[in-house]
């Protein structure tokens, strides 16, 4: 169509002389008319687009450097030594970066409700800053243990006490936080992260706290 108008054109313009669009003749003017007539009838879509161009999408770049972060740090978001997995592998999976701040305690209770209501999902814990101790348990005495233990290291309880209460041996605990690296604060930088708690849900970065159904939205992504 667009070729036909410019033939169109031409031909009613002088051979000798180049086509000034800005000033046509009657007879230019009325043969761009009736192709613009006929270019609208066909593609009515095309008033809509004028009138109503897209609105750019100002968080487009900022999903775009995400996700171009998120593939460069892809072996490293994967399940680490350090980290805390709970739940089988190979399903749907949610890593966590949680520290012991009252917000992470917060989506922690969300994520513990979560598991238990859907035991194929996995959650990998990446502690940001190092909780040594914390995996340590959670590494020896399950999950069970590891969110009492997180509720009671967030209340600055001493672990030597905590391991009296719950009746854990102290020597295998600070023994094997003694091998553990659990500092992710390099990772969270290079993901451009600012602070705990945040969800990586099918390579989007979520803020936390949020709610479980929230959660389960990005699951369902």
């Amino acid at each position: 169509m667009i070729k036909h108008l410019a033939a169109s054109l031409m031909m009613a313009a002088s051979p000798a002389l180049a086509l000034d669009m800005t000033n046509l003749s009657d007879t230019e003017r009325a043969v761009m008319g009736e192709e613009i007539r006929a270019l609208l009838i066909e593609e009515p879509e095309l008033i809509d687009r004028a009138m109503n161009p897209p609105i750019p999408d100002p968080t487009a770049f900022y999903i775009e450097e995400d996700q171009r972060r998120m593939a460069e740090q892809a072996d490293r978001i994967a399940a680490q030594p350090g980290d805390m997995v709970i739940g089988p592998s190979g399903g749907p999976t949610i890593t966590a970066f949680l520290g012991l701040d009252p917000q992470s305690i917060e989506l922690a209770h969300t994520l513990r409700a979560l598991l238990a209501e859907t035991p194929e999902v996995s959650l990998i814990v990446k502690h940001w800053p190092a909780a040594d101790t914390l995996s340590a348990i959670g590494q020896l005495h399950g999950p069970d243990a590891y969110w009492s233990a997180m509720e009671a290291l967030a209340q600055n309880t001493p672990l030597k006490t905590l391991a009296a209460q719950n009746g854990w041996p102290l020597p295998p605990i600070t023994e094997r936080a003694a091998q553990l690296d659990t500092d992710r604060s390099a990772l969270a930088a290079a993901l451009d992260l600012d602070r705990p708690p945040m969800l990586h849900i099918n390579d989007l970065l979520v803020r936390g706290p949020v709610p479980e159904i929230v959660i389960r939205k990005y699951l369902s992504r």
